[in-house]
């Protein structure tokens, strides 16, 4: 233990040396929870017999020997000598700077993006006056301008609600309203919104829900995000006169979500990435430029708060399916992540 660790942690070496780390360091992590001795990097490392490395976004916090909480980023990494694993080196740093930075950014992004979707609303309204010309006739070359403009609007307003929806989850103020859902219902809706564009694609649409699934105690707005995300993905990142499947059954205490489709796939080497803030995978940002790299980042971040998961399938010019389970019993105890926060 050297002495940038005796600083930052408020125990002197002589005073620890030959205790048992786990004993007088106590941790936890980025909900607050308390961490058992199983669950921290170092047993982890110790355990695979390699590096693990935490991060900015989601640190763990080490109690100091004053009672205050101290976020970290960390990096175990083993020591092997001779082939035998005789222990490892836990390096970590105060990371409160850079917490504070990142939060001062979500809420400049949070509150810059309600500000804009007053005007934007405005330029909506107005656009739709002028087209239904209200404000007199307009020639043929002047509509097609304004189509032009309210396309561009709408295209901002979901930017601007995908970075809303960020900086909620970032900030843990994104809220859980449980209601009773209908999942077959809200992805119907979902496609009905969809069908312009399915139209002009000439895509094949093919739907599965099971019945179990038409009432289920769950956040309606979270499906909807969910299912938007997915089939938006799908019909955008899929060729002319592709084929879209939806499936949902009760699988367990969980409601399983599937989407396929016969698209360009993901990269094998995107793959990793797919989930993170702002990714985009390389085939696709030549074919659709006005992807924002958000949607599955909201998905996942919502999904892991209250215990869902979402994985996939691809593969390159094949297609890629998405497969989402939403716990819709465990669910019904928790009616709101963090906070007080508006309903999305």
């Amino acid at each position: 233990m050297n002495s940038s660790a005796e600083e930052l942690l408020g125990w002197k070496a002589d005073e620890v040396m030959g205790t048992k780390l786990y004993n007088f360091l106590k941790m936890i992590n980025e909900k607050e929870e308390p961490m058992s001795e199983d669950e921290r990097p170092l047993h982890l490392a110790l355990k695979i017999g390699q590096k693990v490395v935490s991060s900015v976004q989601k640190p763990y916090y080490y109690i100091k020997r004053n009672g205050e909480k101290l976020p970290v980023s960390i990096s175990v990494t083993p020591v092997i000598m001779n082939d035998k694993l005789i222990g490892a080196i836990d390096v970590f740093r105060d990371i409160a700077q850079e917490k504070k930075a990142d939060k001062a950014k979500t809420e400049f992004v949070s509150l810059a993006s309600h500000q804009l979707r007053t005007p934007l609303s405005a330029i909506s309204w107005y656009t739709e006056m002028l087209l239904a010309g209200d404000a007199g006739k307009i020639s043929k070359e002047q509509r097609k301008y304004l189509e032009e403009v309210r396309e561009s609007n709408k295209r901002m307003a979901t930017l601007i609600g995908s970075l809303l929806n960020v900086s909620r989850i970032d900030l843990g103020t994104f809220a859980i309203i449980l209601e009773s859902c209908d999942v077959s219902e809200i992805s119907k809706k979902v496609l009905t919104e969809l069908t312009p564009v399915i139209e002009a694609k000439k895509m094949e649409i093919a739907e599965s829900y099971d019945k179990k699934l038409d009432k289920i105690n769950a956040d309606h707005q979270i499906i909807t995000i969910i299912l938007q995300n997915l089939l938006t993905n799908a019909i955008k990142y899929t060729p002319e006169k592709g084929k879209i499947s939806i499936l949902t059954k009760k699988q367990g205490n969980n409601a399983l979500i599937e989407v396929k489709d016969t698209g360009y796939g993901i990269p094998k080497k995107d793959q990793p990435k797919i989930f993170e803030k702002l990714f985009r995978a390389d085939n696709v940002k030549d074919r659709e430029t006005d992807g924002t790299g958000l949607g599955l980042y909201i998905v996942k971040s919502v999904l892991d708060q209250f215990g869902g998961k979402i994985w996939f399938t691809s593969e390159e010019n094949k297609g890629t399916t998405f497969f989402v389970t939403i716990p819709i019993s465990e669910i019904k105890h928790k009616s709101v992540v963090k906070g007080s926060a508006k309903k999305v």
